[in-house]
């Protein structure tokens, strides 16, 4: 009985403790400099944008500040989001090195 209130206590305490997820960045409130700014200092940031086209709804990409951070054999690549004051904000991203690219 005495094992099992300690288990008991040990996963309370487990599941009440924060969880460790990945952040996430709308870019359209924040400045090119912001953007690139916040995804180097936390590694990997999920960032919300919305498409060019305005009709589609919020489009995500998870940015990286290097090829360290992709996981397995990627690599970071470089792609654009909007941001509050440039329209094409360069981020990192990662690509599989079995994707075939022209």
């Amino acid at each position: 009985m005495k094992a099992q209130i300690t288990v008991l206590a040990a996963l309370a305490v487990f599941v009440a403790s924060p969880a460790s997820a990945i952040q996430r960045l709308q870019t359209a409130s924040r400045s090119c400099a912001e953007v690139q700014s916040f995804v180097r200092a936390n590694r990997a940031v999920i960032v919300q944008y919305r498409s060019a086209r305005g009709s589609a709804p919020l489009l995500y990409e998870r940015a990286v500040a290097n090829s360290d951070v992709c996981l397995g054999n990627g690599f970071a690549e470089e792609t654009y989001v909007p941001a509050k004051d440039k329209r094409n904000c360069a981020i990192l991203v990662c690509r599989s090195t079995t994707d075939l690219r022209p």
